[in-house]
C-alpha cells in the first residue's frame, strides 16, 4: 500500500511539472507570426526613403549637388546599384516622416518615390 502511494504520488507530481515546462514552451500562432515579423523587419530595412534619381553617374552627380544646396537640412546618399546610381534621402523610422519629407522634395524633384 506504502509503495502505491509513492507511485501514485510520483505521477502526479511529474505531470504537473511537464505541464508547467510545456506551458511556458507554448506559443499561439499570432504570437508566433509576430515574432517572426519583429525579426524579418530588424534585419531587412532600417525605415523609409525618398528616391530623388535613379540612372547614370553624371546627372546622379548633378542631383546630388544641387539638392545639397537647395535643401540643407535634408541629409542624402549617393550610392551604386548596379547598374544605376542612386541619390536617396537618410531612412526615417516610419513612413509619416518620409512623407513629410516627400511632400517638400517632390515640388522641385517630380520623380522623387517613397522607399
Amino acid at each position: 500500500m506504502h509503495n502505491k502511494i509513492i507511485i501514485l504520488f510520483s505521477l502526479t507530481i511529474s505531470m504537473f511539472t511537464t505541464t508547467l515546462i510545456y506551458s511556458q514552451d507554448h506559443k499561439s500562432s499570432l504570437d508566433y507570426f509576430i515574432e517572426k515579423k519583429r525579426n524579418y523587419n530588424k534585419t531587412s530595412k532600417n525605415g523609409y526613403s525618398v528616391l530623388l534619381y535613379n540612372g547614370n553617374e553624371e546627372q546622379a552627380l548633378i542631383t546630388y549637388n544641387t539638392f545639397e544646396e537647395e535643401f540643407k537640412d535634408i541629409k542624402i546618399k549617393l550610392t551604386y546599384v548596379s547598374p544605376d546610381w542612386k541619390v536617396i534621402t537618410k531612412a526615417y523610422s516610419t513612413k509619416i516622416e518620409a512623407e513629410r519629407i516627400y511632400l517638400i522634395i517632390k515640388e522641385k524633384y517630380p520623380n522623387a518615390k517613397i522607399l
